[in-house]
């Protein structure tokens, strides 16, 4: 591989390109999923995408996920690097199984699809349920423990006289 010369100018519009597209991921991943019937009135935003994965395919370091029926479908393309974090075998981990994804919308040759590089922009819609649920559970738990201590404070507090 030959190495590219890059100016400090362009080096700089790079960076805020990135910047930018990082502020748009984390804004998305705050707001509400939109369903796949609408994600082509958001093609050139980013947005947080839910649907089923109907369809996979492998083809070298690509897996294509297809969510939703035709002809409503939004084709998720994960780019599977060398060092890659995404699960083993993504394309028998994610079908049939509610995924959601935070990323740019974009058309290709009439696909709506969305690229993923990063696999903290994917995630399985039961592990985030099941992550609030744990997180509600904990802290009715520390609700409870805290009422029983008011309790016991209470009780050891002398009653008043008439």
């Amino acid at each position: 591989m030959t190495p590219v010369a890059i100016s400090s100018s362009e080096l700089g519009r790079l960076a805020v390109v990135a910047l930018t597209l990082a502020g748009a991921l984390e804004a998305a991943a705050d707001e509400p999923p939109i369903e796949v019937s609408v994600a082509p009135l958001y093609v050139g935003q980013v947005v947080t995408l839910e649907g089923e994965v109907t369809r996979t395919q492998r083809d070298g370091y690509v897996v294509r996920l297809q969510l939703g029926e035709e002809p409503q479908t939004v084709m998720v393309q994960l780019q599977i690097g060398m060092l890659s974090r995404f699960p083993p075998h993504p394309e028998a981990h994610y079908l049939g199984k509610e995924i959601r994804v935070v990323g740019r919308v974009d058309e290709f040759r009439g696909q709506i699809e969305m690229r993923i590089r990063d696999p903290d922009h994917i995630a399985l819609v039961d592990e985030l349920q099941s992550d609030t649920a744990d997180e509600e559970v904990r802290a009715l738990q520390d609700r409870v423990r805290r009422l029983e201590q008011r309790l016991e404070d209470l009780e050891a507090e002398p009653l008043p006289t008439p």
